[in-house]
């Protein structure tokens, strides 16, 4: 069978089930959990909510773009209040970015989200923090998906044109056989067609394993991890193949963690990237929310040299009525000189977050960050989205966010960056609006822009976005288009794009999901198509 015969069957398969679908007639109530994004570490996104009580392992976190709920986010660990995840598709995130989780009761979507409030985090007080009546039993559970998803790019200009499958597989048994041991993993399976040979020659450049780990729990406060796993406590160390041990106090809690970093080439294991570290908190309910506090500190080496050795402080509080704080500080205390071992502090790292709701219609975002660019190596983000990301990354941002009416969202940002390295500022300005429940076609529509001016373009990208549910929710259909218009500034090279996209998202039923996704982008030269095709199983 050919390629395109496959993604015909596959096409075809998708069309029968809906049609099959279609009689089915029941209703949904959905319980919507508001979270925000605390930390961005390499590939994994940190999401803290007021509570994670209802949510799962291998479950979809949703950004409310303009108050359409769009798949976003894949949950990998859970701790009582926060959730590790990486992202689904070509989506990208900002510290202090809201994310819903939905908690089903039966198995099909509402036909639009009508009134959906965004709630801070100082609005869902930690009711539960320090409540021993909401520390789980040490009773089996099992939970898992699969996912089963290709990307094909086709272009005029054949060697643009390529294939790629990925497989993920990700498992949780807790308290296995009702005992005091539980194993996680999170598995990730890619090639590329006909590049077979590669992943022959190097198994760890096509399986990446970004968690197998088992866990002891001596008791209800002390537990000790072995294996690969990524730490919500100190999110920014990442991945860490070897021993986690942590300790909890009522509202202290303290670690240590032994081990070694994964292979930064080909996120394999490598033991000669040996780290050790520890690290103590304190998270605490206080009258309009939460605190939190975190210091870790870190020695990391290759080879048996000193690679790098730092300090990581992170806090959070709501302690003011409608207000959100949130900052991190990275700091190095190693360098080598000419040969010689220093101790020296050296910031590398400060980011600053401050969200104020003036009102249930009103809130405005700020944010401080001149942080390292982080690296994105298996994203599929088109060219527009990715130049839209990088020019936001970094600097001062602002965002205002406005509900005159009901159905009715305004949103205004505004960021900019100027670093010795520039050749000039990096200012951004973007503006959207979005009706959620057009007449006649009970439907979301969005019309936004964006403007920037990098060190080498001056670009704008403007489009406009239709979203609707059908058959009774289970089924969730987007047309989206843009146009994209580059001017190079040290050339005469102009670059314009219309791109065109059509998205679909089928819920067989509560464990089965499936999603087609086709994008055109037409320019004057190579005009290309692409289209992502994702099946899940959930178990």
């Amino acid at each position: 069978m050919t390629r395109q015969n496959k993604h015909i069957l596959f096409l075809s398969l998708f069309l029968l089930m809906t049609s099959v679908m279609d009689n089915l007639n029941s209703q949904n109530k959905v319980e919507l959990l508001s979270g925000e994004v605390s930390y961005i570490t390499g590939q994994n996104v940190y999401v803290k909510f007021g509570s994670t009580q209802k949510i799962e392992k291998g479950d979809t976190l949703y950004t409310m773009k303009n108050e359409v709920r769009v798949p976003a986010l894949l949950v990998m660990h859970l701790s009582s209040m926060s959730c590790l995840c990486v992202p689904i598709g070509d989506n990208t995130f900002k510290v202090g970015d809201i994310l819903l989780a939905t908690i089903k009761e039966k198995t099909v979507f509402p036909i639009h989200e009508k009134d959906i409030i965004e709630k801070d985090i100082n609005e869902q007080a930690l009711s539960k923090v320090g409540d021993k009546s909401n520390r789980r039993s040490r009773r089996s559970d099992f939970s898992g998906r699969l996912s089963l998803s290709s990307y094909s790019t086709f272009a005029e200009a054949d060697q643009y044109n390529s294939h790629r499958y990925r497989y993920r597989l990700s498992m949780d048994a807790k308290n296995i056989s009702d005992s005091k041991v539980s194993f996680e993993t999170y598995l990730s399976f890619t090639h590329k067609s006909g590049e077979w040979d590669r992943v022959k020659d190097n198994l760890s450049d096509a399986l990446k394993i970004y968690s197998l780990a088992l866990k002891y729990e001596f008791n209800e406060a002390t537990s000790l991890w072995t294996g690969r796993k990524i730490n919500p406590k100190i999110a920014n160390v990442g991945a860490v193949d070897g021993f986690q041990f942590q300790k909890q106090w009522n509202s202290l809690y303290t670690g240590v963690v032994v081990g070694s970093r994964p292979d930064y080439e080909d996120y394999g294991f490598n033991p000669d990237l040996l780290e050790y570290g520890a690290y103590i908190g304190h998270q605490s309910k206080v009258t309009n929310g939460f605190a939190q506090s975190s210091f870790a500190i870190f020695e990391q080496r290759n080879a048996g040299n000193i690679d790098r050795r730092f300090v990581y402080l992170q806090h959070s509080n709501s302690i003011f009525k409608d207000v959100t704080l949130f900052s991190s500080i990275e700091l190095d205390l190693y360098k080598l000189e000419d040969g010689t071992d220093k101790t020296e502090l050296n910031l590398i790292g400060l980011y600053v977050s401050l969200r104020y709701r003036f009102s249930g219609k009103i809130s405005l975002f700020g944010s401080y960050d001149n942080r390292k660019n982080v690296i994105y190596y298996k994203t599929f983000q088109n060219y527009a989205d990715e130049i839209i990301q990088q020019s936001s990354r970094q600097g001062y941002r602002f965002r205002l966010n406005y509900k005159p009416i009901k159905y009715m969202n305004l949103g205004f940002s505004a960021g900019t960056r100027s670093r010795d390295e520039d050749p000039r500022a990096n200012n951004t300005l973007s503006a959207n609006v979005t009706y959620s429940s057009v007449p006649f076609i009970n439907a979301s529509f969005t019309l936004n822009g964006n403007m920037m001016q990098t060190g080498y373009l001056d670009g704008q990208v403007f489009g406009g976005r239709l979203s609707k549910n059908l058959l009774n929710g289970k089924l969730y259909s987007v047309l989206n288009y843009r146009w994209v218009k580059f001017d190079y500034v040290n050339t005469s090279t102009q670059l314009k794009q219309s791109i065109g996209e059509v998205d679909l998202s089928y819920h067989f039923n509560k464990k089965l999901y499936m999603s087609v996704n086709f994008e055109a982008t037409f320019q004057e030269e190579n005009n290309s198509n692409r289209l992502y095709l994702n099946l899940r199983k959930k178990f």
